[in-house]
């Protein structure tokens, strides 16, 4: 028996909304720390470092949430004709759009208009196919194709796997044995596999281990469980995510909170990854049940709807707001701390501008492109079956 789901999903969104701002954090940070935006060496203090660096960890929160509504909209599309076909096609015109325009400001705008040349074919053939996080060969020079592709890639690449994860896992209990069973390999193999690089560069062998999909897998499969416990019948579970009671479902979101207070501050391991996505779980477990207003509102809710195009724009309004930043030679007059702030209110403000343009003109019509390619095809094999019955008749 299905529990009844909740109609407003406006957490989701939200969640959506804080992914993008932690890895614009993150990537500011890297602005100020690696790239000199200060146009000098500048460290941060030690506790912000930490905690905007881990931002990045925004990547597996929209993981988290991508696995959820998969699964709730696979669910619902369930026994739909050309079931798959219309799945690849909406994920397809999802993401291609807005993916190959941002290719052509970062990657071909240069090269066209200041004589840069183009990235090694392998890696800008396997950020083009998505296909970028198959060979640690491709991955090297992938931000020069689009900045964050590495990402998209990881997601693109689980949508290939889906339909096998979605017919394989069909309840909580195999949701969570296939979770066990991946964060035991990556925690205890992953080790090993990065101490033993195939290739010469270790290091790119190390980022490689990390970005591949079967490191993320797990981080997929929290989200995953998270739909079983919200939308069926998993018991204790889901009454207590649906109606349970108030005050121990705020202890629960409170000590998900802790856990990325207090995992930046005391480790480095990249392995800590999956503690980042059980708390990432069980705070949209937790928003189900009470959507705090402070989180789930109409700002964030906006943020997350145009999250897609922010994470492919966000690069460029960094970049924007360094330059803004230093016609008021803010670079001299701030402190570290200030600086990155500055940086952050900047580009963030930007990002929601530029990500709200770019989604109405580019997003929604590549989308409304792929619903009618998904309809024609309804029609065409409509007509087939007509076609089959007037000549059986």
């Amino acid at each position: 028996m299905q529990a009844r789901p909740k109609l407003q999903l406006d957490f989701i969104d939200a969640l959506r909304g804080l992914a993008i701002i932690a890895v614009l954090v993150s990537h500011a940070q890297r602005n100020v720390e690696i790239y000199q935006a200060m146009g000098h060496p500048a460290r941060m203090s030690p506790w912000l470092s930490r905690y905007a660096d881990q931002g990045a960890r925004g990547v597996q929160l929209f993981f988290v949430v991508s696995a959820l509504t998969l699964f709730l909209s696979a669910g619902k599309r369930l026994g739909e004709s050309g079931e798959w076909v219309n799945f690849y096609i909406r994920r397809v015109f999802r993401i291609a759009p807005m993916f190959y325009v941002a290719f052509g400001v970062y990657c071909l705008a240069p090269v066209l208009l200041k004589g840069h040349a183009l990235p090694p074919v392998g890696t800008l053939l396997g950020t083009l196919t998505f296909t970028n996080g198959w060979s640690p060969a491709w991955l090297l020079g992938a931000n020069d194709v689009v900045p964050g592709g590495w990402s998209i890639g990881v997601e693109m690449s689980f949508y290939i796997v889906f339909p096998l994860v979605f017919l394989f896992i069909r309840d909580f209990p195999r949701a969570l044995g296939a979770l066990l069973l991946f964060l035991a390999l990556d925690v205890f193999l992953g080790p090993v596999l990065v101490a033993n690089p195939p290739i010469a560069d270790a290091d790119l062998w190390e980022r490689f281990m990390f970005v591949w999909l079967p490191n993320q897998l797990p981080i997929f499969l929290y989200g995953i469980c998270a739909y079983f416990i919200l939308f069926t019948d998993t018991g204790p579970l889901s009454r207590f995510f649906h109606a349970g009671n108030r005050a121990a479902n705020a202890a629960l979101f409170a000590g998900a909170g802790l856990v990325l207070l207090v995992v930046p501050q005391a480790t480095a391991d990249s392995r800590a990854v999956y503690l980042y996505g059980g708390a990432f779980a069980l705070i949209a477990l937790c928003l189900n049940r009470q959507p705090y207003r402070w989180l789930v509102n109409p700002l964030l809710c906006h943020v997350g709807k145009i999250s897609f195009s922010g994470y492919l724009t966000h690069f460029f309004m960094l970049q924007v707001a360094r330059k803004l930043l230093d016609k008021v030679h803010a670079g001299t007059r701030l402190g570290p701390d200030a600086y990155f702030v500055a940086t952050v209110a900047v580009a963030l403000a930007g990002t929601i501008v530029l990500a709200t343009i770019t989604y109405r003109f580019v997003e929604v019509p590549g989308q409304a492109l792929g619903k009618r390619l998904i309809q024609a095809l309804a029609a065409r094999r409509e007509a087939g079956r007509r076609t089959l019955g007037d000549g059986a008749a």
